[in-house]
């Protein structure tokens, strides 16, 4: 074959591949392939360094601290509160089975209807505590009025309190729901209080609140 030849078809066959769109689409599409890999390959680097100095710093934060985050607690560094669970609704009577006296059953207690997992707490609201009136109810008024040697404070009604009082629970509430070992297990449904019932009477020796 001659050089004239040659050049005959080599446009030939130039324009056969042009014309083909299967041809060019490949073409087009190999510059898009090749920055798509990259990006990917760059958020694996990234990725990996990232992951890398997080476990440095929990390394350090245990040897220094003693805590996997330089100290700071909250529900959001509880490992429990990112289990995926349903939240459960609980009658009274479940609730009052989870106040210690089984062993087997973790301890809760409950605050304006949300319970609360404190079995890491067994030593503050186990049998035998202090503060083993909290466990196995809704004691909102307890937590308010801080009486915890009279068991008619060992309820939800919350009825003549005082703002202060009132304040009282919301800030417990917020200190169970804010805990870096206590979960939120679900709800309590309470029965109604009757307007007509007598209120509790005030608490005279109320003690000072758990720690």
């Amino acid at each position: 074959m001659n050089d004239s030849e040659l050049k005959q078809r080599r446009p030939q066959a130039d324009a056969a591949s042009n014309a083909d769109p299967e041809i060019a689409t490949t073409r087009a599409a190999r510059p898009s392939a090749r920055s798509n890999n990259n990006r990917l390959a760059w958020w694996a680097i990234v990725a990996r360094i990232t992951i890398t100095m997080l476990g440095l710093s929990i390394c350090m934060s245990y040897l220094i601290t003693e805590t996997a985050f330089w100290g700071h607690s909250s529900k959001w560094t509880n490992w429990r509160n990112y289990i995926p669970r349903q939240k459960r609704v609980f009658t009274q009577l479940e609730l009052a089975k989870h106040d210690g006296s089984n062993p087997g059953l973790p301890l809760l207690l409950a605050i304006e209807g949300d319970v609360y997992d404190v079995s890491s707490g067994w030593g503050f609201y186990g049998p035998g505590s202090s503060y083993h009136l909290f466990a196995g109810h809704d004691a909102s008024r307890a937590f308010g009025t801080n009486c915890l040697s009279r068991k008619d404070h060992v309820t939800h009604d919350t009825r003549g309190l005082s703002e202060k009082e009132l304040a009282g629970i919301k800030g417990w509430h917020r200190y169970f729901d804010n805990h870096q070992q206590y979960v939120k297990l679900g709800v309590v449904q309470l029965s109604p209080i009757d307007p007509a019932a007598p209120i509790p009477p005030p608490c005279e020796d109320a003690k000072p609140r758990p720690k």
